[in-house]
């Protein structure tokens, strides 16, 4: 009995394994295949981009978040890196083609540094792609159905941010 107990548990974790060593190449395949959805993809509208970023928070979980304010386009964000708070300040903006920027100055214990970051966003029915530019991976940012892991859903309407920088502004 124990010998067939042990030979099935060996077959079992056989078996696992080889699932495994196939979905590993499948996963790989599947960035590859969302990289050339979104090439094929339409730029999102700069309207779009508008109403998808007005006065909405951008979480980015106990890492930070960034506010895109309609009032001056003013960008705001608090940050958390390794446990050392920072901020930044500046402008957000949408230079086309499926793109938005934000442009801010950071403070934090490393002192103070200016930065652009742009993300490119692409549209195919109601499925929306983004990537980080210059040259970031494709992700699906919204999915064609409500999925709470999409980074959409991490776009809260409101100000998740001043409070916060606030008190990081305080400490300084």
């Amino acid at each position: 009995m124990k010998r067939v107990l042990g030979n099935s548990i060996g077959t079992a974790f056989a078996c696992s394994i080889a699932v495994l060593a196939f979905q590993l190449p499948a996963g790989a395949k599947t960035a590859a295949q969302v990289a050339e959805l979104a090439r094929q993809a339409e730029a999102v509208p700069d309207e779009g981009i508008y109403q998808m970023y007005q006065n909405r928070s951008w979480l980015w979980g106990r890492n930070g978040a960034g506010y895109f304010a309609v009032q001056h386009r003013q960008f705001s964000a608090w940050t958390s890196d390794k446990g050392k708070l920072g901020y930044g300040d500046g402008i957000w903006f949408i230079p086309g083609g499926g793109k938005l920027c934000f442009r801010a100055k950071w403070h934090g214990a490393g002192g103070d540094s200016n930065a652009l970051t742009c993300f490119e966003h692409r549209q195919t029915g109601r499925v929306l792609y983004q990537r980080k530019l210059p040259d970031g991976d494709w992700y699906i940012f919204r999915s064609s159905h409500r999925n709470l892991a999409d980074e959409f859903m991490k776009l809260k309407y409101g100000d998740y941010v001043t409070k916060k920088e606030n008190r990081i502004k305080a400490m300084e």
